[in-house]
């Protein structure tokens, strides 16, 4: 029987959820106007997410990979949950220092490893780090990569290592932003480019492993990158990932988030991306 993560049960996990040091953002950050920490400011995109990958999960063998894991809350939230309190968690990619890595491990017995899963960027080369996931062929069942294909310069290393470790039958659950959501949209219409949130041409810094995004995609897009590395798509859909709520914002970002709302009822104007690839 599949595993259902109601929104409810979800919320009630968020109200007793205490934040790491690395997911708080200080009750002193002028950003918000009350206190935030990442799951709580991320709460919509991993709902949406765990409940997606989570009702594909068997109950008997669970291992489930995070490909992007820092600052933790996903991880951390899995152990959380009764259903896989007893799952093998691993993550791997960039941001993994050694303090974040033992903190993992001692907190909820997730092991963390420092992977470049974007080679053919080049930015990290001179760095040392392994371009594997250090698991072998086959051997997991769920994979996640939430946020993290709109910061590389080509998403395919990531998705066949997805695909490598995975199990047949196992599954891959991404989340990106929309290109073609309302925002963008507004933007061509009054002059402006929706390219304000990727890098800026000959941006290269390989001492910042957060990077801004390197290009955003539509659903079709993310559809034919997982049939080419050879995934069967499962679920995908439009939905909204408002992580601006309790924001400090202008009179006049406030009006322009109350514009887009009629908007939504046109699914491919949504702020986000979720699909679902599974291995056959």
């Amino acid at each position: 029987m599949a595993y259902v993560l109601t929104r409810h049960r979800f919320l009630d996990l968020l109200r007793t959820y205490q934040p790491s040091l690395y997911e708080a953002f200080g009750q002193g950050d002028t950003r918000f106007t009350l206190p935030m920490h990442h799951a709580m400011k991320c709460r919509d995109r991993l709902h949406v997410a765990l409940r997606s990958g989570l009702r594909r999960l068997p109950s008997e063998k669970q291992t489930i990979v995070d490909l992007g894991p820092f600052p933790g809350s996903l991880l951390r939230l899995l152990r959380r949950l009764d259903y896989t309190n007893s799952a093998r968690l691993f993550g791997a990619g960039l941001m993994t220092s050694d303090e974040f890595i033992r903190f993992m491990h001692r907190d909820v017995q997730a092991e963390i490893h420092a992977v470049n899963l974007d080679p053919a960027g080049g930015q990290f080369q001179s760095k040392g780090y392994s371009e594997k996931v250090p698991l072998p062929d086959n051997s997991v069942q769920l994979v996640f990569a939430l946020e993290i294909i709109e910061h590389l310069i080509s998403p395919f290393h990531l998705l066949s290592e997805a695909y490598r470790i995975l199990g047949s039958g196992g599954h891959v659950v991404l989340t990106t932003p929309n290109v073609t959501r309302i925002g963008n949209v507004f933007k061509l219409v009054i002059g402006r480019t929706p390219n304000d949130r990727l890098a800026p041409p000959g941006y290269n810094n390989p001492d910042d492993e957060w990077r801004p995004h390197a290009r955003e995609y539509a659903m079709h897009e993310l559809a034919e990158m997982l049939l080419q590395t050879g995934f069967d798509i499962a679920e995908s859909r439009f939905f909204l990932g408002e992580d601006t709520r309790h924001c400090r914002q202008s009179v006049r970002q406030h009006g322009i988030n109350w514009m887009k709302w009629p908007f939504y009822v046109v699914s491919h104007l949504r702020g986000s991306l979720l699909m679902v690839g599974r291995k056959p």
